[in-house]
């Protein structure tokens, strides 16, 4: 007789991942002390230290739980120089001093270079994990500016209260507009909004560099010149904005603050079950297919407002067709293929509200003249 064989498989827990980048040796702000032409701290004898931390701890506890920063891959450090003229990338070495150094192994980035006031470094990390296991690659990316200000008499901050410079932009926690506030302070003292001056930026992806044109940008509601600035949550996708601040007129006072706001989805799941027709009898007539999405909090009650979900019905040997968008679908008897029934669901993120672009490059407006906006999945359609 012949050996009969099954084949099965090995399921693995998605990872859950924990990544942060450790400051040591100061702080991202230098000081400048123009009387004796030193820098607090001094760089060159203390430097600025960014340790990336990759935390992986897996449910099944199959995987212990470690800093696996050594095992990522395609790491890159990106550091750019924008001394108020212009922005240029800042070479590892130059006229033969070290600006920095980066650790082959553990991707600890060192940083030696001194910077003069109203001077700003953006330093931006990538890098990727892959899950062998499982096949699927976590990207993960965190920046930040290192800058420098005057030492003076006076004692003036930039106070952002309790705004972070991370912030998740949840969809299903509605934000609508919202203010950003900063406040500038000598000692714990506000300076008066008439002996300031503010002024905020955007962090221009194209050219490399901040930017206060803000006549294209739809996120925008007002502020950008005053400490509190509006914006939309529906138009925000990926947003870094830093507030230039300067009080009494005098630019040894000017102080700048980051903020990076993201839409993001968190942690969430899906499935599809059949409302009717899952058991097909001589007097079955449709099968109904019902698609959910939950959160930690629970199932969302419109989920379409946040997901392109689109359903699948089996057609064939193994093959899947498209009858649907939304949560539900309904298979007609004469659809129906012989066989066990079988459905699948794809949910991809929404996007924010983007202006929708023609083939030349034009964008599609209404009989006003004003951009048409709409949201678009973030990820493309596989179907397999």
């Amino acid at each position: 007789m012949k050996l009969r064989k099954r084949s099965g498989h090995v399921v693995y827990s998605p990872l859950s991942y924990m990544f942060q980048v450790l400051e040591m040796g100061g702080s991202p702000m230098q000081k400048y002390d123009a009387t004796t032409s030193s820098f607090i701290p001094n760089r060159q004898a203390t430097p600025f230290v960014l340790k990336p931390v990759l935390i992986i701890s897996d449910p099944d506890g199959i995987v212990a739980t470690a800093d696996y920063v050594t095992h990522m891959n395609s790491v890159a450090w990106t550091l750019t120089v924008n001394d108020g003229t212009g922005t240029v990338t800042l070479p590892a070495t130059a006229n033969g001093a070290t600006n920095y150094t980066i650790d082959p192994t553990t991707h600890k980035l060192t940083v030696f270079t001194n910077l003069y006031p109203n001077g700003v470094i953006h330093v931006k990390f990538f890098g990727k994990y892959t899950d062998t296991r499982r096949g699927e690659v976590q990207e993960f990316e965190w920046e930040e500016d290192l800058g420098c200000e005057a030492q003076t008499d006076m004692n003036v901050t930039l106070d952002a209260g309790r705004w972070r410079h991370n912030v998740h932009l949840l969809p299903m926690k509605h934000w609508g507009q919202f203010g950003i506030p900063v406040q500038l302070r000598n000692g714990k003292e506000a300076i008066p909004d008439a002996r300031c001056a503010y002024q905020w930026q955007w962090w221009n992806e194209s050219i490399r560099s901040w930017s206060e044109d803000f006549s294209e940008q739809p996120w925008l509601v007002s502020g950008e010149k005053s400490k509190e600035i509006i914006v939309d949550q529906d138009f925000i996708q990926k947003l870094i904005l830093r507030v230039k601040a300067t009080a009494f007129g005098n630019n040894a006072t000017t102080q700048y603050w980051t903020t990076r706001l993201r839409r993001w989805y968190g942690q969430f799941d899906y499935d599809v079950e059949f409302l009717r027709g899952k058991y097909i009898f001589h007097d079955s007539n449709t099968v109904a297919l019902n698609a959910w999405v939950a959160t930690a909090k629970g199932q969302l009650s419109n989920p379409c407002k946040y997901f392109d979900i689109e359903l699948f019905f089996a057609v064939g040997a193994g093959n899947f067709e498209s009858v649907g968008y939304g949560e539900e679908a309904i298979i007609q008897r004469s659809d129906l293929q012989t066989g066990q029934p079988r459905a699948g669901m794809l949910c991809r993120e929404l996007s924010a509200m983007r202006a929708i672009a023609l083939d030349d490059g034009s964008l599609l407006c209404d009989d006003d003249g004003r951009p048409i906006f709409a949201q678009f999945p973030t990820k493309s359609r596989e179907v397999s």
